[in-house]
């Protein structure tokens, strides 16, 4: 087994796996006008003797709240061992561009978008992507890379016979792998501010550990070139989640910084998710929310923001204990 895909998460992970692995990848575009947004999700499904091995394409209608599922025999994914870059049926996905060929009885969908000026998160020998440390825990139940915080967009694709021209729209890349998603997560994601270069993402899971569990975070906001990392590692704590069913609210403190973060809850699609590698579980996830966000640096105002087009997904139950999360 290669230890490069460990040192560069955007890479498949699944070359000596048999079974119990699934591996997706999510391309999220939002057009300039933000009247069009769709995520474009690849991936492969490895559930051993329990089914067939096979790949898909996911896509979700941003604004339609709809999704549907294009699948495909496993031997019609092709990746590149060094870099980026998949193949899948007639579509291919790279960290620069992704080109669709997608059909199926209720849609047909085509065309070619760019990704210009991207935002990488940092990569060290010792924190390989944004699960840090956590990278190297062989257990993991799913791991998590960002590929692209942000970027623009040049390119057009053809939906059921209307142009969605994305061409100075933003996107963002990320990916997940491993046995299965968590028990219950939050995740949202927008870099459709009124700044263009702001994004923002944050994944709260419940994740387990040698029998027991702990609920840890991941969490970006890129502003001005800089990205502020909140992360459990990083010795970051949310002092404050609360969940309604219109509404998420958080409060994250790390060292002199308060990150407040109130995402707002709407109707969305359902997507497939993997259980044990099988693609049989069921979320719901939209792409119609909006985040506001206040930083504070030493109690004082240094950013206050809303992103539209926002993605959310709230699945079981996560509360902050007594003295927050870590």
């Amino acid at each position: 087994m290669s230890l490069r895909p460990i040192f560069n998460p955007s890479l498949y992970h699944g070359e000596s796996k048999k079974g119990n692995f699934f591996e997706g990848w999510y391309f999220k575009l939002v057009d300039r006008e933000r009247k069009r947004s769709c995520a474009v999700i690849p991936g492969v499904s490895l559930a051993g003797k329990a089914e067939k091995p096979h790949a898909f394409i996911q896509f979700l209608f941003g604004k339609e709240m709809r999704a549907d599922n294009f699948t495909y025999d496993f031997d019609q994914f092709r990746y590149d061992k060094k870099r980026f870059d998949l193949h899948l049926g007639g579509s291919y996905f790279s960290a620069e561009r992704i080109s669709l060929d997608l059909e199926s009885p209720g849609n047909r969908i085509c065309g070619e978008v760019k990704f210009l000026e991207s935002f990488k998160w940092p990569s060290s020998l010792i924190s390989p992507g944004i699960m840090g440390p956590f990278t190297f825990v062989p257990f993991m139940e799913c791991y998590h890379g960002v590929v692209s915080m942000d970027h623009l967009l040049d390119g057009r694709l053809e939906v059921n016979g209307e142009t969605w021209d994305f061409t100075g729209g933003r996107g963002y890349i990320e990916k997940d792998w491993g046995r299965s998603f968590p028990q219950a997560w939050i995740w949202m994601q927008s870099n459709s501010f009124d700044k263009p270069g702001v994004s923002f993402m944050l994944s709260v899971a419940r994740i387990p550990w040698l029998g027991r569990s702990f609920t840890g975070f991941l969490c970006g906001l890129l502003r001005d070139g800089e990205l502020l990392r909140f992360t459990t590692y990083k010795m970051a704590r949310i002092r404050t989640l609360e969940v309604s069913s219109d509404a998420v609210r958080l409060e994250i403190v790390m060292s002199r910084f308060l990150l407040k973060v109130f995402a707002r809850r709407t109707g969305g699609a359902s997507l497939l998710s993997p259980v044990r590698g099988s693609m049989k579980g069921r979320i719901n996830e939209t792409l119609t929310s909006e985040i506001s966000i206040e930083l504070y640096e030493d109690d004082r105002p240094v950013f206050k923001g809303t992103g539209s087009d926002a993605g959310l997904e709230v699945v079981g139950e996560l509360k902050a204990p007594e003295g927050g999360l870590r």
